[in-house]
């Protein structure tokens, strides 16, 4: 496969598993299961012909009669340990072991703490890594004849539009060392970080030139932000991926940027995009990362009391693959306005229509309201709600978030944003931001403000300010005296409920104290940047100022026809060749050789580590076609990230 396209990529390999379970139960853990569902779903699995899905727990088995079963997982050791219990439960004469990671990583960890770097540079790694995880399901098994496969297929990628990727087996990860924001030495690898960390890179680094090899694509890497210079040295370092750039054809820039550079937009409430809103108002489906639980009870009897944990009804979804309307309904939702995606839903939405509503022509605007309408017209008509199921899960998932409470949440923390900005633009220095924030805290439920979002706003502020700005000390003292007491008060909500354990107002305050460093160390983040340290720009009106975003500026100047130096961005290739190569030219009086641009490849891939927002990618892909270029650029990150998730990765809550 020579393609362009991530779905492409992913559909290839879906393909693969598909062909192997025939006749099998098919255990998922959680990661797998969201791409999954991004493929098609569960469906596509009993209709490739599994006899059973089951979730990767070991509280699941196969029934006696049931002899075969395939494992889709990251094959990390506690998932193996689950394999085991699985198997051993089980009556299994044959197993297959579908690793989503690469078989060489999967070698390294079962060796954690040994140095087995000869197998790997020699590229023996996946033959070991399969003998040995052979070997130990023949041992689970535990009766022969048996026969066991292990194959590793790279599923790990959802592609929400053509040019939009995510990775939901590494949601988790965020640019953090050992739990801080920035490392404690200068001199930073992969040792800096601390297993699991370092786990993480090795298994995404992976992924990702599984992804190249597939797409046949050679790459040049570049990165912004010290977390992200780790990836990249695994991409340009490891044998398997230098020993697969010498056999794929086709050139692409890789550009992969930290997310702590700029929490900005991860962090506000101003959102144009619905996609945006319904994330941030709907509860997450169980077990995934971008997709979110839709309250179907209006359109049937059931009286939900717990949405979305209530046992009497499923929660509805958002994605839905295999229907055409549906997906141009969702990419609506990521790339259109709030008024067009309602004028789309009530066209799509009139057709089925049982009450013959106004014509969508005939509408100057679309409400929640008028939206409802025909939705709850549909309740208790199966023959509709079943020919129609995935439009009216899309418009229930709208409607509820346009009519939540949480709505007029957002807008004033929006409207405070834009206050916050404006104060920042034009004070400097002797803002009274803080001050304010103190008093909103204070006065959170007069107001009804939930404390998660204000902590959301607060590291905006710190992220927006960056180093143009200093606090005072004694308004940041105020703040997080009064960010304590709030703690206290609405811990239940804000800290995960440990049994047994009681909250009290000391362990509060220390919290309330570390925030106060991580904020700090917030506003440090751009500090070695020379050309995208400013966040805040005075308004093209030139009245105000405005936000504008560090992946913004870096696109806008990345498809700038004048091709204006892109001083931040690090290109691993400028290694020790470069540097004799440039002494060389000094002595030689030639003119030294100016760095390759990233468009000089035909596709360019920018990289999100720690997630990024649907408004940010309608952004980011609209300047890429405002400006005219050929190239193809792919947006990726590791999920779509809301306020409270962004609040919550940053402060370890």
């Amino acid at each position: 496969m020579s393609d362009s396209s991530v779905k492409e990529f992913c559909k290839t390999w879906w393909a693969e598993v598909y062909n192997r379970i025939i006749g099998a139960v098919v255990f998922l853990d959680d990661a797998s299961s969201e791409c999954l569902h991004w493929d098609g779903g569960l469906f596509n699995l009993l209709e490739g012909g599994a006899v059973a899905v089951k979730s990767l727990s070991p509280f699941e088995c196969a029934t006696k009669d049931q002899r075969k079963g395939v494992f889709i997982t990251q094959t990390t050791s506690t998932q193996l340990r689950t394999i085991q219990d699985i198997i051993k439960h089980s009556d299994f004469s044959h197993c297959t072991l579908i690793s989503c990671v690469s078989l060489d990583v999967v070698y390294l960890e079962l060796h954690e703490g040994k140095d087995v770097s000869d197998v790997i540079t020699a590229g023996r790694g996946p033959a070991e890594a399969t003998k040995m995880l052979e070997d130990m399901m023949v041992q689970w098994i535990g009766r022969s004849p048996c026969a066991v496969q292990v194959v590793h297929i790279p599923i790990f990628t959802i592609s929400p539009t053509n040019v939009v990727f995510l990775t939901p087996p590494f949601h988790a990860m965020f640019p953090l060392y050992d739990g801080r924001l920035t490392p404690e030495t200068t001199s930073v690898d992969l040792y800096t970080l601390k297993s699991e960390e370092r786990s993480q890179i090795r298994r995404l680094a992976s992924c990702l030139n599984s992804m190249f090899e597939s797409m046949n694509l050679k790459e040049d890497v570049y990165h912004m932000g010290t977390y992200s210079s780790l990836l990249a040295g695994v991409l340009e370092n490891s044998p398997v991926c230098l020993s697969r750039r010498k056999n794929c054809t086709n050139p692409a820039s890789l550009i992969i940027v930290d997310r702590t550079l700029d929490l900005c937009s991860v962090t506000s409430h101003s959102m144009e995009s619905v996609l945006d809103k319904v994330l941030a108002v709907l509860p997450k489906f169980p077990g995934h990362s971008n997709e979110v639980a839709i309250d179907m009870s209006p359109l049937c009897e059931a009286n939900v009391i717990t949405h979305p944990d209530d046992l009497q009804l499923s929660p509805g979804c958002l994605y839905h693959a295999n229907d055409d309307i549906c997906t141009q309904t969702f990419e609506h939702m990521l790339n259109k306005s709030q008024k067009e995606v309602m004028f789309d839903l009530y066209n799509k939405l009139s057709k089925l229509d049982v009450q013959r509503s106004p014509s969508p022509k005939t509408l100057l605007r679309v409400t929640p309201q008028s939206v409802d309408k025909i939705v709850t017209a549909a309740k208790g008509n199966y023959d509709v709600i079943s020919n129609h199921l995935g439009i009216l899960q899309l418009a229930l998932a709208v409607v509820q978030t346009l009519k939540s409470p949480r709505r007029a949440q957002l807008e004033l923390l929006a409207s405070l944003e834009k206050q916050v900005l404006q104060n920042l633009g034009a004070s400097r220095d002797s803002t009274s931001v803080l001050q304010q924030m103190s008093t909103l805290i204070k006065s959170r439920k007069e107001r009804n403000l939930p404390l998660d979002n204000l902590l959301a706003l607060i590291i905006h502020i710190y992220s927006l300010g960056g180093t143009e700005v200093t606090f005072s000390k004694t308004h940041e003292q105020d703040l997080i005296e009064a960010l304590s007491v709030a703690m206290f008060e609405d811990h239940k909500s804000l800290f995960p409920q440990v049994e047994g354990h009681i909250v009290t107002p000391e362990e509060c305050d220390e919290i309330s104290q570390k925030t106060l460093k991580r904020l700090k160390e917030i506003a440090l983040m751009r500090k070695n940047l020379q050309k995208y340290n400013s966040l805040i720009k005075t308004s093209e009106t030139g009245i105000g100022h405005e936000y504008r975003g560090l992946l913004l500026q870096l696109v806008d100047d990345l498809v700038d026809t004048d091709r204006p130096e892109l001083t931040d961005l690090r290109h691993r290739n400028e290694g020790i060749k470069d540097l004799l190569r440039s002494g060389l030219n000094i002595l030689t009086s030639k003119k030294s050789r100016t760095l390759k641009h990233p468009l000089e490849s035909p596709t360019v891939i920018l990289f999100v580590i720690g997630g990024v927002t649907a408004e940010e990618c309608k952004r980011l892909h609209r300047s890429v076609i405002t400006s005219g270029v050929d190239n193809t650029v792919l947006i990726g990150a590791t999920k779509f990230v809301t306020p409270v998730e962004a609040m919550k990765d940053v402060l370890l809550l």
